[in-house]
């Protein structure tokens, strides 16, 4: 189903985080001629289209900007609220995601020019979207060396209706 934002009372972006086990974490590069951020890295993701679930969104956007299989279960990390000048929410929410095959980038040079798997401190020599709390928040989680599995969320297993 095709994007149509007037049909839309927020529009909802989730991106994934991809760590990698050696602790580095998937950035995606934005063409130099993108609208929006030209030039600069950020997380692979996109907007929920129709009735797709968030599950639904991370996988395809992830399949189709670079090539990676997520696996099952992610970790909402990170949710910010922009107040856009066309009178729109755009919402943006940060999951930490793993992938079954995280050599197998295959980048969709239509949206991207290059991918990198950095740390914090590589990042910060990036031009990139502002995204260092989202690495701050998934290093805190693994150095809790706590079970990771409480905190996946199965949205598409969640009932939000009340009874």
């Amino acid at each position: 189903m095709a994007y149509n934002k007037q049909d839309k009372l927020h529009i909802v972006t989730p991106v994934a985080v991809i760590r990698r086990n050696d602790g580095r974490i998937l950035v995606l590069k934005r063409r130099e001629d993108e609208t929006v951020y030209p030039g600069y890295y950020t997380f692979p993701g996109g907007k929920i289209e129709g009735n797709d679930t968030i599950r639904q969104t991370l996988s395809k956007e992830v399949k189709e900007e670079c090539g990676l299989e997520l696996e099952e279960g992610f970790i909402l990390i990170k949710e910010k609220s922009i107040g856009r000048l066309d009178g729109q929410t755009s919402k943006s929410l940060s999951f930490l995601c793993w992938t079954k095959n995280p050599d197998a980038v295959t980048l969709d040079k239509n949206d991207f020019s290059d991918y990198a798997w950095v740390n914090l401190e590589e990042l910060c020599k990036l031009k990139h979207v502002g995204i260092e709390a989202e690495f701050i928040k998934v290093e805190e989680i693994f150095n809790s060396k706590s079970n990771q599995a409480p905190f996946f969320v199965d949205t598409d297993q969640v009932d939000f209706r009340v009874n």
